[in-house]
C-alpha cells in the first residue's frame, strides 16, 4: 500500500510534501496580493514576460550547480509561486487585443494540448533518466534550459507584438474591414483636407452666383423700360 515505504518514510513524505504545499501556497498568495500589480505596473508587461522564463533559466542552473533537496525544495516553491502569481496573470492581460472567439480557441488549446503537452514531455523527460538521479538532474536540466530559452524568445516575440498592437489599436481576430487607430486619424485628416478644399471655393461660387442675379436683374430693367 505505501508502494515499498515504510511507516516512517511514509510519513517522512507527507510531512515533507505538506510543507512544501504549505509554502508554496504562502509564498503565492503574498506575491499575489503586494507584488504582481507592483511588477506589472514598474516593468510593464513585455519585460514581466520576460521575468519568469529568465527566472526558470537561472534557477534550473543553479540547480544543476548545487543538486541538494532544499535547493530543489526552495527552487520548485518559487517557481510555481511565481507562475501562480506572475506568469498566469501577466499571460491573461495578453488577451487583450483579441477577439472574443480567438480569446476562446486560443485559451481552449493552450488549456487542452498545450499544459497537457508540456507535462507529457516532462514525464518522458523524468521516465527517461528515471534510473539515476545525478542523469536526472545533469540531463533533465539541460532539457529544462533549453526550453526556458525557448520561452525567452516566444516571451520577447509575444510582448513585442502586445505593445504593437496595443499601439495600433489592432485586434486580433476583428473583421478584415476594421481599420486601425491610424488608419481612423488618417481618413479624419483627408476628410477635414477636403472639407477645406470646399470651404476655400465657397466664395467663388456664391461670386458667381452674384453676377448671374445681377444679369437677371439688368434683363428685368430693360424689360421694365420697355413696358
Amino acid at each position: 500500500d505505501n508502494h515499498g515505504m515504510s511507516e516512517k518514510a511514509t510519513v517522512a513524505l507527507t510531512t515533507f510534501m505538506g510543507l512544501f504545499g504549505q509554502a508554496t501556497n504562502t509564498l503565492s498568495l503574498l506575491l499575489s496580493l503586494f507584488g504582481t500589480s507592483a511588477v506589472i505596473r514598474y516593468l510593464g508587461l513585455r519585460l514581466t514576460l520576460l521575468l519568469f522564463p529568465s527566472l526558470c533559466l537561472a534557477i534550473i542552473i543553479f540547480v544543476r550547480l548545487h543538486p541538494t533537496l532544499y535547493v530543489v525544495f526552495g527552487a520548485m516553491m518559487m517557481l510555481k509561486a511565481c507562475s501562480y502569481a506572475l506568469n498566469n496573470p501577466t499571460k491573461e492581460l495578453l488577451y487583450q487585443p483579441t477577439s472574443p472567439a480567438i480569446r476562446y480557441k486560443a485559451k481552449s488549446w493552450i488549456d487542452i494540448f498545450g499544459a497537457r503537452g508540456a507535462k507529457a514531455l516532462g514525464s518522458v523527460v523524468t521516465n527517461a533518466f528515471a534510473h539515476s538521479t545525478s542523469s536526472l538532474i545533469q540531463n533533465g536540466s539541460l532539457v529544462g534550459m533549453a526550453v526556458s530559452t525557448f520561452l525567452i524568445w516566444n516571451a520577447r516575440y509575444v510582448g513585442q507584438k502586445f505593445d504593437e498592437y496595443q499601439e495600433e489599436g489592432y485586434v486580433v481576430g476583428s473583421d478584415s474591414k476594421s481599420i486601425t487607430k491610424q488608419q481612423e486619424v488618417a481618413a479624419l485628416k483627408s476628410i477635414s483636407a477636403e472639407e477645406e478644399y470646399v470651404n476655400e471655393d465657397v466664395p467663388q461660387s456664391e461670386t458667381e452666383h452674384e453676377s448671374t442675379s445681377c444679369a437677371l436683374d439688368d434683363d428685368d430693367g430693360k424689360s421694365d423700360n420697355s413696358e
